[in-house]
């Protein structure tokens, strides 16, 4: 064991002469103050003396008589915390499953596919030469799903394939300046059978964050990733990729979250949404006639049941009412089993079971000139009752529709 007297100069006791023996010189004395220092003194913390860390000891004790002792009622041996030291405390990963803030990406979950099953998904914008998607999920050919009852298969063609979702843009961004120097934090669950092909970005128009690669082991596997916001930023988009070989990824429950810290996002967080209804109304006798009601809805969102009432019922036969979206060329109806008011009743309700795209529709703020794909809802009555026909007709649109906490910024 070393110690002071192993480090201290050498001593040879006098013989009785007063003659020989090792001189008490400057010398000698500097050696032995040096043998002291080499001991106590930290070269790191030349001003902190021994009696002032034996009081911080003493202090650090608390109320039982050793250090080790207070230390054993939190740590393990090897520093790590013991388990009831743990309960109760929350980690980094379940502070941030419970972060209050909102996921910026609308349609987070694929639930809109208002062209087709096989075209790009509302608000969404795809690109790369030869990039193929298509709508997986329940009740489909190809049953792939983790969020929700959809997902987007997304395959490579020759170039790399993005779907991009950009939330702020342009002026929009200028208005939301505030968020310059947070975290843009996002994630989503991502599936792949091919090493190295699929990830997500962030871009705020200056630069590019990447999560990890999906590992390729064919298995759903959430990867996060997180982007300090440049001040030089113009926008911010989260990205999905497919790269480097001509494969197919699978996405679902997309995220994208402001946050005060460098962390990543440990779980999907679903975007906000309504349940709300368009209202449409036919005042006295009920006549067949197309297009009766027609509204272009300020947000996308999909039709979930439809309910009728009228005041004075048909009789003779049924009263039947259609519910059509916009496909780019026409009115096309949502519904194989279209909404009717049997003879002698007053009130029904259905579900859309037509085409799913149809029973999508888009948020729109242009012109009749500009309608996009789904971006018009139209009710036309087929037949009324042979007897009477019914009266004061009320038609309720039953919708799910998504929501921007961006709105105020937003420009339209």
């Amino acid at each position: 064991m070393s110690g002071i007297r192993d480090n201290a100069p050498t001593v040879t006791n006098d013989t009785g002469t007063g003659r020989d023996g090792t001189p008490a010189d400057s010398t000698w004395y500097e050696a032995f103050l040096d043998a002291i220092d080499d001991e106590v003194l930290a070269a790191t913390n030349p001003t902190i003396k021994p009696k002032t860390i034996t009081d911080e000891v003493v202090a650090a004790r608390g109320t039982v008589a050793t250090l080790d002792t207070r230390l054993d009622v939190s740590l393990n041996e090897d520093g790590t915390l013991k388990a009831t030291a743990v309960a109760g405390l929350a980690t980094v990963t379940q502070l941030l499953g419970g972060i209050g803030g909102t996921n910026l990406i609308m349609n987070d979950d694929f639930l809109l596919w208002p062209t087709s099953d096989s075209a790009v998904t509302d608000g969404d914008v795809l690109a790369g030469t030869g990039v193929a998607i298509a709508r997986s999920g329940t009740a489909l050919g190809d049953t792939t799903r983790k969020i929700g009852d959809f997902a987007a298969k997304v395959t490579r063609g020759t170039t790399d394939a993005t779907l991009t979702r950009t939330v702020l843009t342009g002026t929009a961004f200028t208005r939301s300046n505030w968020i310059i120097g947070l975290y843009a934090a996002g994630g989503a669950w991502v599936k792949c059978s091919t090493v190295n092909a699929a990830r997500l970005a962030i871009y705020d128009g200056v630069g590019y964050t990447y999560s990890s690669y999906h590992t390729g082991g064919g298995t759903w596997e959430w990867l996060p990733v997180t982007r300090a916001i440049n001040v030089a930023a113009d926008r911010l988009s989260l990205i999905c990729q497919v790269n480097n070989s001509a494969v197919a990824a699978y996405f679902s429950g997309r995220t994208l979250m402001l946050i005060d810290s460098d962390l990543d996002l440990p779980r999907y967080v679903p975007c906000p949404v309504i349940y709300g209804t368009f209202h449409f109304a036919v005042s006295g006798v009920v006549a067949t006639a197309t297009n009766i009601g027609r509204l272009i809805p300020s947000r996308s969102g999909i039709t979930k049941d439809v309910q009728l009432h009228t005041k004075t019922c048909p009789t003779g036969q049924a009263l039947i009412v259609d519910i059509n979206t916009w496909d780019g060329a026409a009115p096309i109806t949502m519904c194989t089993t279209k909404p009717q008011i049997l003879d002698g009743t007053y009130d029904a309700g259905g579900q859309p079971d037509g085409t799913y795209a149809r029973r999508c529709f888009v948020g729109w703020s242009g012109g009749p000139a500009n309608l996009p794909v789904g971006g018009q809802i139209l009710v036309d009555v087929d037949q009324v009752g042979s007897g009477v026909a019914g009266a004061d007709l009320t038609i309720e649109v039953r919708a799910m529709q998504y929501q921007s906490v961006l709105e105020r910024f937003q420009t339209y």
